[in-house]
């Protein structure tokens, strides 16, 4: 039975997969009334990710596919299908022109949306994968037609929208059949915020959904801030050579604005003071810190105390409060012993350097540490102290943070921590040169990946992958 319904399913993707590859032209949304307005929500962009991926232009591609799906199929009224979708993608009744979402609740059910192009093609593909197991044939309750797994999945379709969810078949009738939005998507703010994005897999995450996830959330919270008044937007992009997801969040309380501004507060922007001597290696990162305000927030938090330092707060006050200004750390290229590694801080006056002394910590060959023209540096490696770089992260200059790695020089470095680790970073490396993390405003941070082939957009090895996963 459990092949069966394997087999089943991999059939039903790769009957997708062929309708993805030959689709063409987007459109937007009409289903938002179908989707709780407190749910997670994933929109995937499928017209995007295809012309992307220019998996609709790799005839041998669609040869080995439609091989595959043939060899997948049971019946002959299944095999007969998967032709005429190949011949003419319109024939699954399904309109990828226009957004799939898939949305989930705090109870972890799980439900799909999406248009329907032809109704009576649909319930056609639907019957001949019933015919194939899986799935019961299509009924009607209602003027809404619907399908059942037998268990707790049903798909229910009408002339423009399909739904699957693990609802019983009366209630998702209820859905079809009421017209207020009210406590839908359709009238939330942060949704049309999501439609509107350009992104081809945009996920936007309610926080409230966190509630009764995250053990003792509630008490952690900023004062007079409530989940439900957070939430969070996730974007991903991708152009020849680079992948990019944006992250955005939005605030719609004055508490959770106040928190986000002390927040901000703490950071300033790099101002470069350290960049030329931080050259590029394995790691780097740049940050810009009001040491004192950064104390009082941690201390307000009470996290020395928590952390078991409130025996040494004053030892720590006196540290952060010499900081004042830009960080920078950097991690040179692994050649068997330690890298060269570097990291200068812009500091009031030497405490940091005195509290190194007093715990035994003395400048050595290959260890210099110390204070010098406003700054505390520590040097580890062949290079000296403020020695000029060649090559410098120019990028980090005038944000809250920068945080970039090499890909391939990180993967030696991984390996001294376990080879799995190593081997996680090489595979990764196979394609991607380099990443990079650092705030665009002062509610989002982007994270960047650089593509070793500079002429390929990601998501044409995203593609073959899954391809391979069928083939």
């Amino acid at each position: 039975m459990m092949i069966m319904k394997q087999r089943k399913i991999n059939l039903m993707y790769l009957l997708l997969i062929a309708v993805f590859v030959l689709s063409s032209c987007a459109k937007s949304s009409k289903n938002a009334k179908f989707i709780p307005a407190d749910a997670a929500v994933v929109s995937l962009d499928v017209k995007q990710m295809f012309e992307k991926s220019k998996m609709g232009d790799n005839e041998e591609a669609k040869k080995k596919l439609l091989e595959t799906m043939e060899g997948n199929a049971k019946s002959q009224e299944a095999k007969d299908l998967i032709k005429k979708i190949v011949e003419d993608p319109a024939k699954a009744g399904v309109d990828l022109r226009e957004p799939i979402y898939i949305f989930g609740n705090s109870e972890g059910k799980v439900g799909v949306i999406g248009t329907i192009l032809d109704k009576d093609d649909f319930a056609q593909l639907l019957n001949a994968l019933a015919k194939d197991g899986g799935f019961e044939a299509v009924k009607e309750k209602d003027g809404i037609q619907y399908c059942t797994d037998g268990n707790k999945y049903t798909i229910a379709f009408d002339d423009a929208t399909f739904y699957g969810s693990e609802s019983t078949i009366d209630d998702i009738v209820a859905k079809f059949k009421n017209d207020d939005t009210q406590n839908t998507m359709a009238e939330n703010e942060d949704f049309a915020k999501l439609t509107a994005a350009q992104g081809y897999i945009k996920v936007l995450i309610p926080m409230a959904i966190a509630e009764g996830q995250i053990s003792d959330i509630k008490k952690n919270l900023p004062e007079g801030a409530e989940l439900k008044d957070l939430s969070i937007i996730m974007n991903l992009t991708s152009d020849k050579g680079v992948a990019k997801l944006d992250v955005e969040c939005l605030a719609k309380s004055d508490a959770w604005k106040k928190s986000i501004k002390e927040g901000n507060d703490m950071f300033g922007k790099v101002s470069g003071d350290y960049l030329k001597y931080i050259e590029k290696g394995a790691f780097a990162f740049f940050a810009n810190f009001d040491g004192k305000k950064l104390y009082e927030y941690l201390d307000k938090k009470e996290v020395f105390k928590n952390a078991g330092f409130d025996a040494q707060k004053d030892m720590i006050k006196k540290v952060f409060e010499s900081i004042n200004g830009d960080i920078a750390l950097g991690v040179g290229e692994f050649k068997g012993g330690m890298p060269n590694a570097a990291l200068y801080i812009k500091s009031k006056d030497q405490s940091i350097v005195d509290l190194a002394k007093e715990t035994g910590m003395k400048p050595e060959k290959g260890m210099d540490f110390g204070f010098k023209d406003g700054a505390t540096y520590i040097a580890v490696g062949e290079s000296a102290a403020f020695t000029e770089a060649k090559e410098t992260y120019q990028n980090a200059k005038g944000r809250r943070f920068y945080v970039t790695c090499d890909i391939d020089l990180i993967s030696n470095l991984a390996g001294m921590v376990n080879n799995m680790a190593s081997e996680g970073a090489k595979t990764v490396g196979e394609h991607v040169s380099s990443a990079e993390l650092y705030d665009t405003s002062d509610t989002n941070v982007e994270l960047v990946l650089n593509m070793k082939d500079k002429e390929k957009d990601p998501l044409e090895y995203f593609m073959q992958l899954l391809m391979k996963q069928f083939m």
